[in-house]
């Protein structure tokens, strides 16, 4: 089954999204730790963020960021400028950092690109 899920975010009038894949040996539990972990505000402290999701769930921030760690991530709004495949993100820090960025290149089109370029 291929699961995604895209979690909405409402910044400066525009819906944008995080869209996560969770990995499929993940349980119901761990896609909720996740969809909560990624609907993460920016507006909140993260660490305690982070604390309330771990007694919310009462597991260790270990465990946390484990289970978060098997579920890929990306953004849809953010593109690479060769490919259109979404970018990635592992932190909600990428988030803000990567949609603030004129342009994307993944790193299997940015590696070409430095193949073609440094072949010449």
């Amino acid at each position: 089954m291929n699961y995604c899920h895209s979690l909405a975010m409402a910044a400066e009038g525009a819906v944008m999204s995080v869209k996560i894949q969770p990995n499929m040996t993940q349980n119901a539990q761990d896609i909720e730790i996740c969809e909560d972990y990624w609907a993460y505000n920016h507006n909140d402290d993260y660490l305690e963020y982070v604390r309330i999701l771990c007694q919310q769930y009462q597991i260790s921030s270990h465990v946390l960021f484990e289970t978060i760690a098997q579920c890929y991530a990306c953004l849809d709004d953010v593109c690479c400028e060769y490919c259109e495949c979404f970018c990635p993100i592992e932190v909600p820090a990428d988030i803000p950092y990567m949609r603030s960025k004129e342009s994307w290149c993944c790193e299997v089109c940015e590696n070409a690109v430095w193949r073609t370029h440094n072949s010449k």
